[in-house]
Parts: structure tokens; C-alpha cells; sequence
């Protein structure tokens, strides 16, 4: 793909997601179909005098290795990995959606190993707090079918949304997070959830660009034994390339008690099983990108919709830490849209966001998208945190 817009998302990545600086080390994680943009990026890093290494990897080739991979073969590789890893300032990955479903038939305790002896020792204990990091996913025509769309009019739609004024949206969302700051206790209701927990112990985070393109949301660590109740997951989401579809998590104390998902019910247990972190929750987060309007089952687009929610089973951010540790990091969203089935979410009894749009006036900025206005007319029944949900 050769497009002058490319050149624009190298120059935002390298001096507003990274803010490369001379003499920096720059590693670039991607596959070969995603070379346009790399060559950019390393242009970039030299022109800012950073010194840019590159790292291919093909799904089908991970593929291969993963489907009979040892832990002597894992070790190995997070041995080496590692020590480059701790030898980089910065952290570039641009991911290609060549095949949604490629690793999709990797025997799950493949898949359990190469987390806990790979990706957590590489990217958990060291790229995340250590280096400067974001992730991008690259413009592909697979992408473009994922939002059912030509390629032209994705690509547009693409660029539109990675290349945002993003000094812009850390200002909108500025409010958002001081009153997150401010809040102990956060209710979620919908039709089909009832849950509450505390954030009170920790310190909200703005993602304006610097971690993942798209991006806008702001997120905060749950206090980890405060989360009790229900929450059911109206977003489809990939995970370990299988689609779950309607996720129910019952809570007690921090902890899943009971997990459900129809048909990936077995499948989904597996992964919560993964270790003692993986069934407790070490985010929650608005998505607060007006762009970005439907799921794709790309969690770095899906969990920055405006008028959704997400929490993450597994581990928590290091900017955010309630100190859960895990092989895994599982973004699920909840949309609170009206058409979606609405929603009502409280900050110590506050009512924040009705039906996906934020309520207080200080917040009402980030209702960008001119659809979505808060309406008595057509909008879900409001009601205090202690009632039951019932939707008009």
C-alpha cells in the first residue's frame, strides 16, 4: 500500500506516540506485508538520529511453530527476546489482519504456554514497563472486509480515525479522568448486569495516541476483591483467534465464580484458568473515540468506542497497578448505546453515563458524535444505583 497518509502515521507514531529522541534504540515488531509503513518509521527514527532494529514475524509461521512448540523451545526464545527486549527505549508494533482466524486450531495448552513462558517474561515484566510502547494495526484489505467496506472507503475511514488531533482528545477527556480520581465506588447496570466495585486506591490514566492508534479511553485498576455481582458482554470478542460471543461473568469478592459463553464455554474457563490472575480484573475503561462506531472484533478499536466500556480480566497496567499479575490481559466490551440495549453507570451514586452518553455537564464534551444527545424522550428509565434495571 502506498499512500501519502502513511508517511503522516509514521511521523505521529515515532514523535507523538514515542516521542523518539536521539540515540534511542527502536525496536519494530510487524510482518512483511507491512512495509510501507516501516520504511517510514525507520526514515523517521533517523531523521530524529534513534536507532531503529526490525523484527519480522508471519502468522503462518508462528502458526507452525506454536501448534507443537515445547517450553525448551519457549525458554529459548523469551531467553533471547528478553535481552533484547531490556536493550530498547521504545517499542513499535504494527499488526497486519492477514488471516482473523490463523492461529485459531493452537492446541490450548500450546497456547497457555507461550503466554506465561513468553509473552509475560517479554512483554509484561519488560516491554510494558520499561520501555516507551504503542501498537497500531496496519490498513489491509482483510481489515477493510472486517467493517464491511471497500478498500477506498476504508481506507478513509482508517486514516480519519488513527490520525486524530489527539492534544485535542487528552483535553476532552481531562475531566473524565479527575473525576475517576475522585470516585470510590462505580455501579453498572444494564438489562442484563448488575456489578459494582472500587477505584478509589488508584489514579486514572488518558490514552491520547501514545499507547495504541486508534486510540481514546481513559482507564483505571479496580480495587482487586472489590468487584462483585454480574456483567454480560453484548460485543463480540477475539481472543486466542476464537469469537465469544455474549460472556457472562459472575463475580464474588474479585473473583469469576462462573464464566459463560454458549458453544465457547469450555474454551473460555481455559483461559480464565490460565493462572490465579486470570479471573480477576486489573482494568476498567470508557471508550471515548467518536470515530469509531461499530465492532470489529479488533479489541484496539473495539474498546475505544465511544459509548462503551470495557474491563480487563488478567493483568493490570503498570500506570494503574492493583498489583494482579497474569499471562493474560482480556479486553471485553460492553456497549451502553440505546439501540445496544442502554445502560447506566454511577460514580458514588452519580449518574456519569444514560444509554452510552455522559450526563454531567463537565463530561458532556466528549459527546462528540452530533447522534448522540441526551434526551429524555426515548431514553432508558433513569433510576438510583440501588434499582433494579428496567428499559422502557
Amino acid at each position: 500500500m502506498r499512500d501519502p497518509r502513511l508517511e503522516k502515521l509514521g511521523d505521529l507514531i515515532v514523535n507523538h506516540s514515542c516521542e523518539v529522541k536521539q540515540g534511542e534504540r527502536v525496536l519494530i515488531e510487524s510482518s512483511r506485508s507491512c512495509a510501507p509503513l516501516i520504511n517510514y518509521i525507520i526514515s523517521k527514527c533517523y531523521e530524529r538520529g534513534a536507532l531503529p532494529f526490525v523484527l519480522l514475524k508471519e502468522s503462518d509461521i508462528q502458526r507452525e511453530l506454536l501448534r507443537n512448540i515445547s517450553a525448551e523451545q519457549i525458554n529459548i526464545q523469551s531467553a533471547f527476546e528478553s535481552v533484547m527486549m531490556s536493550e530498547m527505549d521504545v517499542y513499535i508494533e504494527i499488526k497486519d489482519d492477514d488471516n482473523l482466524f490463523e492461529l485459531s486450531d493452537i492446541p490450548p495448552e500450546k497456547w497457555n504456554l507461550y503466554h506465561n513462558l513468553y509473552y509475560k517474561p517479554v512483554h509484561w515484566d519488560i516491554r510494558l514497563p520499561k520501555t516507551k510502547w504503542v501498537t497500531v494495526r496496519y490498513p489491509s484489505k482483510v481489515f477493510a472486509q472486517k467493517f464491511g467496506m471497500s478498500t477506498e472507503k476504508f481506507e478513509n475511514f482508517y486514516f480519519d480515525t488513527v490520525l486524530a488531533d489527539y492534544g485535542e482528545m487528552g483535553k476532552l477527556m481531562l475531566p473524565l479522568k479527575e473525576r475517576m480520581d475522585k470516585t470510590n465506588r462505580v455501579k453498572i447496570l444494564t438489562p442484563t448486569t448488575d456489578l459494582d466495585f472500587n477505584i478509589g486506591k488508584y489514579k486514572a490514566v488518558i490514552c491520547n495516541g501514545k499507547i495504541n492508534l486508534p486510540d481514546g479511553e481513559v482507564f483505571i485498576a479496580p480495587e482487586l476483591e472489590s468487584v462483585n455481582g454480574t456483567i454480560t458482554y453484548n460485543a463480540d470478542v477475539l481472543y486466542q483467534d476464537i469469537t465469544f460471543s455474549n460472556i457472562k461473568l459472575d463475580f464474588k469478592d474479585g473473583k469469576v465464580i462462573k464464566a459463560e459463553s454458549g458453544s465457547t464455554t469450555r474454551d473460555l474457563n481455559r483461559i480464565l484458568d490460565t493462572d490465579a490472575g486470570a479471573r480477576y480484573v486489573g482494568e476498567f475503561a470508557f471508550g471515548t473515540n467518536p470515530k469509531i462506531d461499530r465492532i470489529v472484533k479488533n479489541i484496539i478499536y473495539d474498546e475505544k468506542m465511544l459509548g462503551s466500556i470495557h474491563l480487563a480480566l488478567g493483568a493490570s497496567h503498570p500506570t494503574s497497578n492493583n498489583g494482579n499479575e497474569s499471562g493474560i490481559h482480556w479486553d471485553m466490551v460492553q456497549i451502553h448505546k440505546k439501540e445496544n440495549g442502554g445502560g447506566q453507570i454511577f460514580f458514588d451514586d452519580e449518574l456519569i453515563m444514560q444509554d452510552g452518553i455522559f450526563v454531567p455537564s463537565d463530561l458532556q464534551e466528549l459527546n462528540q458524535n452530533k447522534t448522540l444527545k441526551l434526551t429524555k424522550k426515548g431514553s432508558s428509565k433513569l433510576r438510583g444505583p440501588k434499582e433494579k434495571f428496567s428499559s422502557n
